[in-house]
Parts: structure tokens; sequence; C-alpha cells
């Protein structure tokens, strides 16, 4: 049993020493010293990035490990590229070093970046043709391997926008820079841009900032399903798209293919109106605030006695005051059978002045944007 024992040990220790020296082996050499012809594979042949992506992956690349002909030797990695035609004479190259990872990976602000930056007379949305390649050496020999040239077709686009707003009196918010109303960019195609809400009877136009009125985006003169990029005062005329009914509207702008489309959803732009002011029966209180009539889809009436005093329309119930309202077009607004009005949250608190106190009918059309004080 003895004997069989050491037996059992000695082997143990034959098993582990051959283990380490594998093990030691294999630490030595580099994970890239098999004996595989050197080729670059790219993720796809064509490629159009935009900065807005970010990180988000463009183009991802990987390469085998070439061969260090059995030496045992590491073997060091560069990548190329350059625009199709220049044999890589002028365009850029990584230097990987020595790595078992055999891939990269490009975002798309990176490459958009890399490629604005490299060839900054090129056209930005036409794509052209790039060539890449792998040189591999090793290390001990100094032997050179160069991968079989593969092709990318890659456009580019360092500008695209990543905001856009919509401003104007038939947006929430008026002709309010600083509070202009944000759409939603499309995060499958991001050229692409929405709203869904209310709008007024007015007009309003797109800005690619809240902070400056330029550039912005108004409506061909000619086609109002186009869009005009209008960098400065002259470059075209301020032409506004035109609200003739107010409603439910969905709005879809695309700042790539320069088209627009302003759909009426119609329905209801609001369930409820209320009045509140020193003129109304409940005065500021909003416990005892004053509701009108809903006779029938966007229109709203009143009947009653008015004291002397101002006076709006709250849309809700928002005691804070950051509630929708329907503010008079200027200040201490005078009454009128023809009168008109501003529906927003915030801004100029623009009220109409009750100056003949008395029995009034007031009546609120939201589809014109329209509103009548008939003295009775």
């Amino acid at each position: 049993m003895k004997i069989l024992n050491l037996k059992y040990q000695i082997s143990n220790i034959v098993l582990v020493a051959l283990c380490a020296l594998l093990f030691s082996s294999c630490e030595k050499k580099d994970a890239a010293a098999e004996e595989l012809p050197l080729t670059l594979t790219l993720s796809t042949d064509s490629v159009y990035c935009l900065p807005v992506y970010k990180d988000l992956p463009a183009l991802e690349m990987a390469w085998t490990a070439g061969s260090n002909h059995g030496t045992g030797s590491s073997i060091s990695y560069i990548l190329e590229m350059d625009k199709e035609g220049n044999n890589f004479a002028g365009g850029l190259q990584w230097k990987i070093g020595r790595t078992a990872d055999r891939t990269m990976v490009f975002g798309h602000k990176q490459l958009a970046d890399t490629l604005a930056l490299t060839f900054p007379t090129d056209p930005e949305d036409a794509y052209q043709t790039f060539e890449w390649r792998v040189r591999a050496k090793v290390m001990q020999t100094g032997e050179e391997q160069v991968s079989p040239v593969v092709k990318v077709k890659i456009a580019w686009n360092v500008s695209m926008l990543t905001a856009l707003y919509l401003v104007g009196d038939a947006t929430p918010n008026g002709w309010s820079l600083d509070r202009a109303t944000p759409m939603v960019i499309d995060m499958t195609q991001f050229s692409r841009f929405y709203w869904t809400g209310k709008l007024n009877k007015g007009e309003f136009k797109l800005l690619t900032t809240d902070s400056a009125w330029l550039p912005c985006y108004v409506s061909d003169l000619t086609d109002a399903t186009k869009m005009v990029y209008r960098p400065t005062d002259a470059s075209y005329t301020d032409n506004k798209w035109l609200i003739d009914k107010g409603g439910n509207y969905r709005i879809e702008a695309d700042v790539k293919a320069l088209t627009i489309s302003v759909t009426y959803l119609g329905g209801e732009m609001y369930s409820h109106m209320y009045m509140i002011g020193d003129a109304t029966p409940g005065g500021w209180s909003w416990d005892n605030i004053t509701e009108m009539q809903h006779p029938e889809t966007n229109i709203f009436t009143w009947e009653g006695n008015l004291s002397a005093g101002q006076i709006k329309f709250p849309t809700e119930l928002k005691s804070d005051w950051s509630g929708e309202m329907l503010y008079a077009p200027t200040p201490d607004c005078a009454p009128t059978t023809n009168g008109t009005f501003e529906a927003r949250v915030g801004g100029a608190d623009n009220k109409w002045l009750i100056s003949n106190p008395g029995e009034y009918q007031i009546r609120i059309n939201i589809n014109d944007t329209t509103i009548s004080f008939v003295k009775l």
C-alpha cells in the first residue's frame, strides 16, 4: 500500500509539473500566435454615422491572429484606413500593439469626428469608399504580414441636430423663446422629430435651440410640406406654417429630408374652462372659481354679472398658477365682441379689464381662438 501510495504521489507530482510547464509555455506564447492567415472582417459594408448616436457602435471589426511561424513570438498589430485609391498614403493608423483581443469598435461620434478631421474638405452626406487593412509584425523576427484590403462605404454628418423646438402663437407657449416647446427625437432615426398636442389658431416655425432665433426652419413658399433651413435673416423669407383651426395636432419633421407633416387629430382641446379674477363672482379664490358651460366641442359659454376688475380663464385647476390659461393679447385688454386670446402656460400675465360692470354673456371658441364679451 505504501508503494502504491508512493506511485500515486510521484504521478501527481509529475502531472502538476507538466501542467505548470504547459501553462508557462502558453503564457510565453502570445494568444495571437496561431497558424492562420491574417484577415480583417468588418460588421457592415455601408455606414451612415451620426454624432447624435454618440457611443452606439457604427463600425465593428475583428481580425485573425496571423502566424508567428512556430517561433513562439508575440505579434504586434497596426490597423490602417484610407480613402479608396490612396494606397494608404494619407489615411490613419491605429497602433494596436500586442494583444489577444483582436477587435475594435468605432462609435458613431468617434467615427464621424475622425473622418471630418481627417478629410475636412469632403462632403459629409455623400457616401465614400474607404479601405481598411491590418498589418502584423512578428516581434522576434521582424517579419510583417498584411491582410487583404476590406472596403466599406461611409457617410457622416457632424452637424445633425439633437433638438428641435416649436415656437409661435399657435404653440402652447407662444413666441416665448426661452419656453419654446421641445419636440421628441425619433430614437430609431435621429433626423426625425415629432410632437403631439394642442395648437391654437395662429403661426409657428421650428427653432434649433431655445436660446436663439436663428438658425431655424421655416415653410417653403410654394409647398407647406417642405422645410427650408434658415441660418440667417437674409437666407430665406421668414415664412411660417399656419394653423387655421385650433385643436389637437401631430407634427412630424425630418431635418435630413427637409419634410414636415401637420396632421389635425380632431377631438376636444379642453374639457373644462374656468373664470378667475376680481371681476368674476368667485374673485381670485381657487375654491370659489367659476366654471363655464360646455355646450359643444371646443365651445364654452357663461352668462352672469361681472364686477369692475380683471379676468382670465384657466383651463385646469392648479392653485399654484402653473396650469394653462387663456390670456388676453395685451395687458388690461378691453373686452369686445370679436376678441382673441393666447392659450399658454406662463408668460405675460395679460388679463381682460372689465371697466363697465354689469350683466355679460361670454363665449369662447377654441377652434378659431376667439372670445366674445356681449354686454346685456
